[in-house]
């Protein structure tokens, strides 16, 4: 279905990327966006963001990071949705650059292509 095909990659994926740039916690303020995506992301075989965090899959093994795991960044399949992080946008910083892009400003061409060819969207066309 069309959930399947674009809302799940194309919007919820769009909030919780949002949200993890904020400094959101998406295990507490976004619970159940992140129950959804994490089901649907399942029954797909896909991995948009990271599995629960009490799976021990992605948990170091003193149960202590060295930073703070990025649930959407650190995510497997995170290159074939429109998360902010799937363009290179890692920071605050790098969304402030990336909005500011101009794709039709002859300056900014170059920019616009290396940040867009980073997603995993547009390198499969």
């Amino acid at each position: 279905t069309r959930f399947f095909s674009d809302d799940l990659q194309h919007g919820l994926c769009i909030y919780l990327g949002l949200a993890e740039l904020l400094g959101f916690d998406l295990e507490r303020d976004m619970k159940v966006t992140l129950y959804v995506v994490r089901r649907l992301q399942r029954w797909m075989g896909k991995e948009f963001v990271l599995p629960d965090s009490r799976d021990d899959h992605h948990a170091n093994a003193n149960g202590k990071g060295a930073g703070k795991v990025k649930l959407v960044a650190h995510a497997k399949d995170v290159a074939e949705t429109s998360a902010p992080q799937a363009f290179g946008v890692e920071t605050i910083g790098d969304l402030k650059r990336f909005l500011e892009l101009d794709v039709f400003g002859e300056r900014r061409t170059e920019r616009a292509e290396g940040c867009l060819m980073q997603s995993g969207l547009i390198s499969k066309l």
